[in-house]
């Protein structure tokens, strides 16, 4: 077991209730929003398959070309509209492994870029996503901070908040056995053993903070009537404990024909399912702030199409929405790029 502390983080007393009635500002009608067990809406990342359409020529793989590119969103409807509702504005993200089985993964397919296991490519890429300066075109490590322009109701990482995000640690489980477990999981039950590892101070409490949950391979979770690997491969969403809005997301091991692409390893496919849902849980992390009037989110709106390699550290994401133009948000103005005739589209930032 590891466990790393938040230094800045106040951990809440070890008395919690879990709430799930928060009121959410998207409905359904569309492939990337779910429902849990419990009925709460929740923002998925489909399985490529079941989105491309098949006659779709745009590439998989960004083209290689230096400098900043941008194009045309995928999905969705327009450009991405406020609505009202908060962002984070200090984001950390913790990890959270359900045993050492998933942690330690790695060898050929699984792990890529000479790290040993899952936990360690996750933590470098983590460390490495955001580069710590408020966002310029000229940035070649600004994968993270495009989403800055969307601080408007409050600011998203600004100055002296930098770095933009934070990888504040990890915990690896060691009370779930490494075989045996349980097949399958539910996304209730998953709000419950969060909750309780926040209880007992296993992992630190903070509504700054977007929890990634980890499960290993053969571990299927569900949704309502969807399954991970099958229907999805993470999804994000929040719920109460105790008066904090508690913002998680989940990562199945992504070793299924469903989320896999040719050429990319496990964690390869973990990055850019985290990066998708990081950049998500904080412009939208109570599902009633930035999304389109389809209901896509920013990242939802690039998903599955030029996937690239970020400048720092070769670490695969994927592309993230950009409204663009000038624009005074997170306490900086600056001109955030766009597409043909003014049109928002999905930045590949190196």
């Amino acid at each position: 077991m590891k466990r790393f502390a938040l230094a800045s983080v106040i951990v809440s007393c070890l008395v919690f209730t879990l709430d799930s009635g928060l009121t959410h500002g998207q409905g359904g009608g569309n492939p990337f929003i779910g429902h849990t067990d419990r009925g709460d809406i929740v923002h998925v990342l489909p399985a490529p398959a079941s989105i491309r359409n098949p006659h779709d020529q745009e590439p998989v793989i960004a083209p290689p070309q230096g400098g900043l590119s941008i194009y045309k969103a995928s999905y969705g409807s327009g450009n991405l509209v406020n609505h009202g509702g908060p962002r984070i504005s200090g984001a950390g993200f913790f990890a959270v492994y359900w045993n050492s089985t998933v942690a330690n993964a790695g060898g050929s397919g699984v792990t890529s870029l000479g790290y040993p296991n899952v936990q360690a490519q996750i933590s470098a890429f983590t460390t490495a996503f955001s580069d710590g300066h408020n966002y310029s075109e000229s940035d070649a490590g600004a994968d993270y901070t495009v989403i800055q322009q969307y601080g408007r109701t409050n600011p998203i990482s600004s100055a002296p908040l930098s770095p933009a995000l934070t990888g504040v640690g990890y915990y690896i489980d060691p009370n779930n056995p490494t075989t045996g477990y349980s097949s399958t999981i539910a996304d209730s039950d998953i709000q419950t053993y969060l909750s309780g590892l926040l209880a007992s101070g296993a992992v630190p409490l903070s509504a700054e903070i977007v929890y990634g949950l980890y499960f290993p391979a053969g571990m299927t979770v569900t949704l309502n009537n969807s399954a991970s690997c099958t229907n999805f491969c993470g999804y994000h969403g929040h719920f109460l404990v105790s008066g904090q809005d508690v913002k998680y997301a989940v990562f199945p091991f992504t070793n299924c024909l469903a989320c896999s692409l040719a050429g990319l390893s496990v964690a390869d496919i973990l990055t850019i399912v985290t990066s998708h849902e990081i950049r998500e849980s904080v412009t939208d992390p109570d599902l009633n702030a930035w999304y389109d009037r389809s209901g896509n989110e920013a990242d939802d709106k690039c998903a599955w199409h030029h996937l690239y390699q970020t400048a720092n550290g070769a670490f695969w994401v994927q592309p993230e929405f950009s409204n663009g133009g000038t624009v005074t948000a997170s306490g900086f103005t600056t001109t955030y790029p766009q597409g043909s005739r003014s049109s928002g589209g999905c930045v590949v930032a190196k």
